[in-house]
């Protein structure tokens, strides 16, 4: 998304996690992934962000979340709790199958939130499927 709009007011920050091997020592280089100026890095090595998302999105203080994408509008602040994201993807087994990323989906529920619109938040669905019921997302 970042190399389809020059918009200065889009801010992206990304959290490192040491999941699948990775260590503080990696993230130099990983950054390399995602060098737009725009973009702010983070190491979080005790995957601090992913434990406090996984109880705002799952209600769980089970595993933290990673490789999770969030979208909040320009209004969105953290103060005593987290901000709730507009939006929200992952790419882990084990969770809502619907939520799983998609990058146009995530492409166009951005251009959305950059027009000023609210975003539904409301997965794509693979025709046939039914929505999880309450309780039934899954965890990482």
């Amino acid at each position: 998304m970042l190399e389809r709009t020059d918009r200065e007011d889009l801010a992206v920050y990304v959290v490192w996690v040491p999941e699948l091997g990775a260590r503080e020592e990696h993230v130099e280089e990983a950054t390399r992934l995602m060098p737009d100026p725009r973009a702010r890095h983070y190491w979080d090595p005790e995957e601090r962000m992913g434990r406090v998302y996984a109880r705002v999105i799952l209600g769980s203080e089970g595993p933290p979340l990673w490789d999770v994408y969030f979208l909040f509008d320009r209004t969105a602040s953290w103060r005593d709790e987290p901000p709730r994201p507009d939006f929200w993807s992952h790419q882990l087994v084990g969770l809502d199958a619907a939520r799983h990323f998609d990058a146009d989906t995530f492409a166009e529920r951005t251009r959305t939130l950059l027009r000023g619109e609210d975003v539904v938040d409301t997965p794509r669905r693979e025709a046939g499927t039914a929505p999880a019921a309450a309780g039934e997302e899954g965890r990482p």
